[in-house]
């Protein structure tokens, strides 16, 4: 039978999740995650999910956004394409599936006239930071025989906190404190210096993802002490936070760096976690020189090794 290219229908809800768990066994996703970070992502069309069918049956898919809606701090990016997740069955291997989808995704950004395609650092609902390196090596061979290039190499990294000890961090906390600077959980009243600080230091996808998580909060989803601020002068300097096992983001106002605040935030923070009996945290996103810098102190470990790529239209 002949392999068609189509959108997505409502239709081809279960039998497109059973596809994306097949097709990406290291990177498997239920439902509740489907709606929320595809199907309620407010730049999702059904046109730009494509579905590769053969005899009415699922076998492919990619995944293509572009803004429709302007990011915090980033705005519209009207030139950008991204490819979030692509895939084909593994019974239907070496049969030009992929190509195909590649070739239609180009396509489609063409048509919307986009002058750069990335897989796949998109926010605010990205699943990995781009494709794995050991777990789909043919992904990222196909990808470059259509002109992608490899632009960076995120890890992502986790330590087992079990027995994190926090007692080496007490002087510093009492160092910090005598030069007024005060590291701790934030407080309900709080919530505008945070915001602020957001805004005014760290990336718009940071201030979108406390912004989310401050939110649950209110609706009695986690709590305040997810998140742990840096305090000087009635002021936030720097801050870090949690959801669950999720370590991150976290960071310190540039004029505020090299006292040792994000090296307290860290440890406040897996403190914080383990306290509420958490014996792991991971991070999904960094860069192999921070992890040598920040984190192999804290007991991370990479665990994945992951290439993002860019192509010019």
């Amino acid at each position: 039978m002949m392999v068609t290219i189509r959108p997505y229908r409502a239709s081809d809800e279960s039998a497109f999740l059973s596809l994306w768990n097949l097709a990406l066994p290291f990177d498997p996703i239920d439902q509740k995650t489907f709606h929320r970070k595809v199907l309620l992502d407010p730049n999702f069309a059904a046109d730009g999910l494509l579905i590769a069918e053969e005899n009415s049956q699922c076998v492919g898919f990619c995944l293509c956004l572009v803004r429709r809606m302007p990011m915090e701090k980033v705005g519209w990016e009207p030139e950008k394409g991204w490819i979030t997740a692509f895939g084909v069955h593994p019974h239907h291997w070496g049969k030009g599936i992929g190509r195909r989808l590649i070739s239609t995704a180009l396509e489609y950004f063409h048509s919307m006239g986009k002058k750069e395609i990335l897989i796949s650092p998109y926010t605010p609902n990205y699943f990995v930071p781009g494709i794995d390196e050991d777990q789909y090596p043919a992904a990222i061979r196909l990808l470059q025989k259509f002109g992608f290039d490899v632009i960076a190499r995120p890890i992502s990294m986790d330590a087992n906190i079990v027995l994190f000890d926090y007692s080496p961090y007490r002087e510093r906390e009492e160092d910090l404190r005598q030069h007024g600077i005060e590291v701790r959980c934030l407080r309900l009243n709080e919530i505008p210096l945070l915001i602020s600080f957001l805004q005014k230091h760290m990336p718009g996808d940071w201030v979108r993802h406390a912004r989310d998580l401050l939110t649950d909060v209110t609706k009695g989803i986690g709590s305040y002490d997810q998140f742990i601020i840096a305090i000087k002068d009635e002021e936030v300097i720097g801050w870090c936070q949690f959801e669950g096992e999720h370590f991150g983001p976290y960071g310190v106002a540039e004029q505020m760096r090299g006292l040792g605040v994000g090296t307290l935030l860290m440890a406040k923070c897996l403190l914080t976690m383990r306290m509420k009996g958490l014996h792991n945290a991971w991070i999904l996103w960094t860069t192999e020189e921070t992890a040598e810098r920040v984190y192999h102190k804290f007991g991370f470990r990479k665990t994945r090794q992951f290439a993002i790529l860019r192509k010019e239209l």
